[in-house]
């Protein structure tokens, strides 16, 4: 009789401590709130920086922006995630509250779900830059084109589930993220995100003091030639004139469209060396195809809603901006002001843009050496002769930039298998 007592209570006592255990590890991951989803505090010292999520990034995103009710918005993959602060597209005047929705490593079909998201809750942005892709579109023209998955219904929606919003409350990630999340306010350099949802870099700070910047472009370099000389070369469209890509940004017109959003799509500044392994990897053909390509679907969804407010800007190119000179092998004390590495521009060039993309009313054109070209199917000509311009000017200042280009692209076709 003791001894099925004394289990009895062993087992009582198991039990309760399990659920203790349960309960402070959801209320230490509420308290510090590492994702910001439950924003009871916000102290400094304690967890007012918080680590980039690295899971559930469009489920928590879209959370906090309608928890801030955002109304503008940036879209698009790591390279606007880390470039463009949404607190330089805020207006205190006009009722603008921004938010990045960027999400490293996604293509334009995810931009287009949380476009979609929004539209079927009711949420009608002010304005939206959309960040596009060009590596994104590219296929193989032998291959078959891959089917259009269906879009999901008003209830089919992820950031709408409950297993993502239990997981981030009880899980040992979570506790894992939220005391990352305690120790970077005591100066651990990882990956951080904003209210807004802007990723500063701040990992990239300490890669480039230990490494030098030199180290940086030259690793994501040599990746990024690994990668084009792999890449297909062509934009094939399916019989229907459209693909998978297409589609979706297709899609996003329409309802910017009929929604009357402001919508801003953005061709990124990729930098001069990156430029130039597009050219000795041969994609720059389709680099140019593609820009024609999209000014067309711009065209086009104008034509059929002239109050439509769509446009779409060039902001490549071989500007002074793009050809930032890369700091030498043993320079760990030079820091760049404009690029990260070829990929990756900073926030000082993204803040560039986002004033240049306010001011697109003030000039059809460009005046020479501005930032950003507004572009249409009137002026592709126009725009690459800009571009040939200032090719030859980079090529004259930093030769270094094209002659490491071709060295690394042709090291990676001996490289290819």
């Amino acid at each position: 009789m003791d001894n099925h007592r004394e289990c009895g209570l062993f087992l009582l006592w198991l039990a309760l401590t399990v659920l203790a255990g349960c309960f402070l590890s959801i209320a230490f991951v509420v308290v510090v709130d590492p994702y910001r989803i439950y924003q009871l505090i916000d102290i400094p010292g304690l967890n007012q920086l918080r680590p980039a999520p690295e899971r559930y990034q469009e489920e928590i995103k879209l959370t906090l922006a309608r928890k801030i009710k955002a109304n503008v918005y940036v879209m698009g993959n790591s390279r606007a995630e880390w470039g463009f602060n949404p607190l330089e597209l805020a207006d205190g005047t006009a009722g603008e509250v921004p938010y990045n929705l960027a999400i490293s490593g996604s293509g334009i079909a995810t931009a287009r779900n949380e476009f979609d998201y929004l539209h079927s809750i009711g949420d009608k942005p002010k304005k939206v830059i959309l960040g596009v892709e060009f590596l994104d579109f590219l296929v193989d023209s032998g291959a078959r084109p891959a089917a259009v998955p269906r879009r999901p219904s008003r209830e089919g929606y992820a950031v709408d589930g409950l297993k993502w919003k239990f997981d981030a409350m009880f899980s040992m990630t979570s506790v894992m993220d939220a005391l990352t999340t305690l120790r970077i306010q005591r100066g651990l350099e990882v990956q951080t995100t904003t209210l807004e949802g802007f990723n500063p870099m701040t990992e990239y700070k300490k890669y480039a003091r230990e490494e030098g910047y030199f180290a940086i472009f030259r690793q994501r370099a040599e990746e990024y030639a690994r990668t084009f000389v792999r890449k297909p070369h062509a934009l094939r469209l399916s019989s229907t004139g459209s693909s998978s890509n297409l589609d979706d940004l297709r899609a996003m017109l329409l309802i910017a469209a009929k929604d009357g959003i402001e919508l801003q799509i953005v061709i990124y500044p990729y930098h001069a060396q990156m430029l130039a392994m597009f050219e000795q990897s041969g994609l720059w053909p389709a680099f140019e195809e593609w820009k024609g390509i999209l000014a067309r679907e711009v065209d086009a969804a104008r034509r059929n809603d002239p109050e439509a407010r769509i446009s779409l800007w060039d902001f490549s190119g071989f500007s002074p901006f793009q050809c930032e000179p890369v700091p030498a092998r043993n320079d760990k004390t030079s820091v760049t002001r404009w690029y990260w590495e070829a990929g990756h521009f900073k926030q000082d060039l993204g803040d560039l843009i986002l004033a240049r993309l306010r001011e697109k009313d003030q000039a059809i054109l460009p005046q020479p050496n501005t930032l950003g070209f507004p572009l249409t199917l009137a002026n592709l000509q126009e725009n690459r002769e800009r571009i040939a311009r200032g090719r030859i000017a980079c090529l004259a200042s930093a030769p270094q930039l094209f002659e490491e280009a071709t060295e690394l692209v042709a090291r990676a076709r001996t490289q290819q298998p």
